[in-house]
């Protein structure tokens, strides 16, 4: 069976090893880093360069709307043989993001001085490089989106796994020679050029020769708005809380928070990786009118079994976990690392009922997210006075959003068997 070419239960596990690969090297040299410079910048540096990183993770995240959009199309299309539609999805979207983002990362210039003082920073240029970052890391999505549509797994992971490993390696080095947070940022940069680099490869091979044909877009823009406020919400949940810690306590605070929700975040980025693989399929099997439940539920029980093995971990030997990682001087962290890994957990496997709600084109799950995210910022602003209750909110925010999502595909799964019930009483 070739790559990309099954969408069973055996595909997903086959997909899902190769993500798991994957997600391991990634998150593995991806912790190394925060490890290395949490070590090499100390608490109080590295709780400037943890208020920058929120900052990547909303841009850059929120800009994920575009590689769940090349995902979705580049399989329908692949699936359905119009190549001549995929080349022209592919290098129309490159070219219009790469002008768009360039516009909006000049406009972004202008602000950079009002968001270093909203966040204590003394200096504006690593402000500037997360902008840049962000840039990169779109034009890297669409090509990295394209691959997931395909199932071009191995590709897309290995785009993935060399733009980490540069970063890692070149931020010990800029670091080590005195460059500090900015170097430990420009590290970033250069890997994400990388990668960009090698995930053009695959797609140029592939649709090399191939005529563009035009196709109707409408349905694109009609998918893009629910799918950007489906990546927009959840990762304002997971990053506003450091970019206000970073507003209400001092860098030491800020460093020791950022300790904690990196080492929360293993939690999301080890369980997670079933998600890529769940999402392109569900989209093939869809539009096939193959019924998907059954992978959701293989996807959920995965991404639940890791979740909970992590959250354990966290729960019962937190000084370990946090000594072991980033060293003595953040062990002050280690009574939050359990609660938030539980918050990442939930927020793991939500990813798993938005992902299959956007699939599956079901988009009132949206209002949850965004009263999620309401509660959140609520709660911080009413509660800062210690570390904790930041957590408790955020803790919170994600409880609610676990149970809401549930209930709403329940509910949706219920509706499709009243309708196809109703069909066939209609033909009797």
């Amino acid at each position: 069976m070739k790559e990309g070419k099954d969408n069973s239960e055996h595909g997903l596990l086959r997909a899902g090893s190769i993500f798991l690969v994957g997600s391991v090297v990634v998150a593995g040299f991806n912790y190394l880093y925060h490890v290395f410079m949490g070590r090499m910048l100390g608490p109080g540096d590295y709780g400037i360069l943890g208020s920058l990183f929120a900052i990547i993770y909303i841009i850059s995240f929120s800009t994920k709307t575009f590689g769940l959009v090349l995902s979705k199309f580049s399989a329908e299309f692949h699936g359905k043989n119009e190549f001549g539609n995929l080349k022209s999805l592919v290098r129309r979207s490159f070219k219009k993001i790469a002008f768009w983002g360039a516009i909006s990362l000049i406009l972004y210039f202008s602000a950079c001085p009002f968001i270093a003082k909203f966040m204590h920073l003394n200096s504006i240029s690593g402000v500037i490089i997360v902008g840049v970052i962000a840039y990169f890391s779109v034009l890297f999505t669409v090509l990295t989106g394209a691959l997931n549509g395909l199932q071009k797994f191995v590709w897309q992971n290995i785009s993935m796994i060399i733009s980490i490993c540069i970063k890692f390696f070149l931020a010990v080095i800029l670091v080590y020679f005195g460059m500090g947070v900015n170097g430990a940022l420009l590290a970033i940069m250069l890997g994400l050029i990388l990668g960009i680099f090698i995930a053009e490869l695959p797609l140029l091979r592939l649709l090399k020769g191939i005529k563009e044909k035009s196709f109707d877009s409408k349905r694109i823009y009609a998918f893009l708005i629910p799918a950007f406020l489906s990546v927009l919400f959840p990762i304002f949940l997971i990053t506003l809380d450091q970019i206000l810690v970073k507003h209400f306590f001092e860098s030491i605070d800020a460093g020791l928070y950022a300790a904690s929700g990196n080492i929360g975040k293993i939690i999301w980025f080890s369980s997670g990786f079933f998600i890529h693989a769940m999402f392109p399929k569900i989209i093939a099997l869809k539009s096939k009118n193959v019924k998907t439940r059954q992978l959701l539920k293989k996807t959920l029980l995965y991404t639940s079994f890791l979740s909970i093995g992590g959250i354990l971990v966290y729960f019962l030997v937190p000084r370990f976990v946090v000594s072991i990682i980033y060293g003595y001087q953040y062990l002050s962290a280690s009574p939050l690392i359990g609660i938030f890994g539980l918050s990442l957990g939930l927020y793991s496997i939500s990813q798993v009922l938005i992902h299959y709600n956007l699939a599956t084109e079901r988009y009132g799950f949206l209002l949850f997210l965004f009263i999620g995210l309401v509660i959140e910022i609520f709660g911080i602003l009413s509660f800062h006075e210690t570390l904790f209750q930041i957590l408790v909110s955020l803790l919170i925010a994600n409880i609610f959003n676990f149970f809401s999502l549930l209930i709403y595909t329940v509910l949706e799964f219920k509706s499709d068997e009243v309708e196809k019930n109703n069909d066939y009483c209609t033909l009797l």
